[in-house]
């Protein structure tokens, strides 16, 4: 394995993550081996953006025992009372689903704890007006939280939030098709877009990154915008080539896709 270190935080970050996106949708034992055998190869690293509720016990069977090896992003703002992801800024909602989070993941921590899915302004305004930046703050001052952190796929969005909060995390989504106005979340201009590396590497903010395969878009070649398939890692490359870039988060469900992308090594 590969590290690069935060340069504000000091963390050492596996340069390949764990995303949970699909892994809930896996049986339990498999989900258990596919996240055990991950750790063994020395990812540290994992994002618990994911798609569904059964991913928790699943981690929290896999890393309980080695929580302080690990590196965990939880999101406030992620709400899982119905088995599956949805989206919120209430408080109350939100207060519930983080404890409800690190129960399941058997820690009393998040080592970053994010601003999440902050797309438009409006969202900023909202997340803010209605109390859960000022409790993501709270819980750092007490310890809860070690760092900040912020997902968003918008660019301008992502300046006006790092103009206003203390934020070491980014999460971008981040790979070829985006960065050049191709695809669903392909949002800011080229430049735009340039920037936000830039101005992440300059400031000391680390970035992960999400949606690398542009949601299995750029692995078909039918569905490219280059009119031809690029392979996973050819993705993972050019996302950790970005300024910024410190670890790359596809999604696992098995522990055959952890050994195909470690082959990246290769």
């Amino acid at each position: 394995m590969q590290y690069r270190i935060h340069p504000k935080t000091g963390d050492k970050i596996s340069v390949i993550g764990i995303g949970t996106g699909p892994i809930f949708e896996a049986p339990e034992k498999e989900a258990v081996t596919a996240l055990t055998y991950a750790y063994e190869q020395g990812i540290n690293y994992a994002d618990f953006a994911t798609a569904g509720a059964k991913t928790f016990s699943y981690a929290g069977k896999a890393f309980g025992s080695i929580r302080g090896e690990m590196l965990y992003q939880i999101h406030f703002g992620a709400n899982y009372e119905t088995g599956e992801y949805g989206w919120t800024t209430d408080l109350d909602t939100v207060k519930r689903s983080v404890a409800w989070q690190l129960e399941n993941l058997k820690t009393d921590y998040v080592d970053y704890g994010f601003i999440h899915c902050i797309d438009e302004v409006s969202d900023w305004k909202e997340y803010r007006e209605n109390g859960v930046y000022d409790y993501l703050l709270e819980l750092k001052k007490q310890g809860v939280v070690r760092h900040i952190g912020l997902s968003s796929h918008t660019p301008a969005t992502i300046r006006r939030v790092l103009d206003e909060a203390p934020v070491d995390m980014l999460m971008f989504s981040v790979n070829p098709a985006y960065d050049y106005q191709k695809g669903e979340y392909a949002k800011g201009s080229v430049q735009e877009r340039a920037d936000i590396y830039r101005r992440c590497a300059a400031e000391g903010i680390g970035i992960s990154v999400m949606k690398p395969f542009s949601g299995g878009q750029l692995l078909d070649e039918a569905l490219s915008p280059f009119g031809q398939a690029l392979t996973q890692y050819q993705c993972m490359q050019y996302a950790l080539d970005r300024p910024g870039v410190l670890t790359v988060l596809p999604g696992i469900s098995s522990p055959g896709q952890v050994e195909h992308l470690l082959g990246f090594f290769d």
